[in-house]
């Protein structure tokens, strides 16, 4: 019974974040979280609703020497794939946690889509959680920091600044990277500006949670020495909060990437 119940509450739990995964393909999100996410999902439902059409193919697979051992192998697979992902996502999950920082530590707010309308969700948050941050320590800068793409009218950096400036903040308190094409260089970028205006060395990275470890392991790949605090987005928007477990599960990829570079 209690096996019955747990696998019921799986497959619930799976159809609901299959639907969560498929949303953003809808609306014309799709990249490599969204994939592996609805695989992921399915491959559950699969187990917990066609427990008996499992157990046959299982058995079936058995019985031959070669399949036999595939099918250990993909269940070895498996588990190495639980394992990874749950280890990756406990230091996601650690990294968004507030570090003791300078009360003036400097914000970089991470760039995102521009649209023709203007920011796009993601974006907006950012912006949100920027200028919150601002107004909650007097004393400290921001750096908003992305260049201008392709299928962008201006760039990330001017569309923080325009909106920062629009809801109050003071201009002399913002500077613009507007060069970085990825999160790599929004970062080695901003610190530059950092040395090259003598601001605060200690930082704030204005992002989504799920963005904060990789943000944080590639500001220690250029300076190990820096004290950094997540400033993390309130995801309010119903585009953000429909695209955030596919950008979660793309992290996954994302991490170990910017680790071997």
């Amino acid at each position: 019974m209690i096996k019955r119940i747990l696998r019921i509450l799986l497959a619930v739990i799976a159809a609901v974040f299959l639907i969560w995964f498929i949303i953003p393909v809808i609306w014309g999100i799709w990249h490599i979280g969204c994939l592996i996410g609805i695989l992921l999902c399915s491959a559950i439902l699969f187990r917990t609703c066609f427990s008996k059409a499992y157990c046959k193919i299982k058995n079936r697979m058995c019985k031959n020497a070669a399949t036999k051992i595939l099918l250990r192998i993909l269940q070895i697979c498996a588990i190495v794939v639980i394992v990874y992902c749950t280890v990756v996502s406990a230091f996601m999950v650690y990294a968004m946690i507030p570090q003791n920082c300078s009360d003036n530590a400097t914000a970089i707010v991470l760039g995102a889509h521009v649209k023709k309308s203007g920011p796009s969700s993601v974006l907006w948050q950012r912006i949100d959680a920027g200028e919150a941050y601002l107004n909650d320590h007097p004393g400290a800068v921001a750096i908003v920091t992305g260049g201008q793409g392709d299928n962008e009218p201006i760039s990330e950096a001017q569309s923080m600044y325009e909106n920062m400036v629009k809801d109050g903040i003071d201009p002399e308190r913002i500077y613009r990277e507007d060069q970085a094409t990825n999160t790599d260089e929004n970062i080695r970028y901003s610190l530059k500006i950092i040395e090259d205006h003598d601001l605060d060395r200690d930082l704030a990275i204005v992002s989504d949670s799920y963005h904060q470890l990789r943000a944080r392991i590639i500001a220690h790949k250029n300076d190990s020495s820096l004290e950094i605090t997540p400033i993390n987005t309130t995801n309010t928007r119903p585009a953000a909060i429909a695209a955030y477990p596919s950008y979660f599960v793309r992290e996954w990829l994302a991490v170990p990437n910017e680790i071997i570079k």
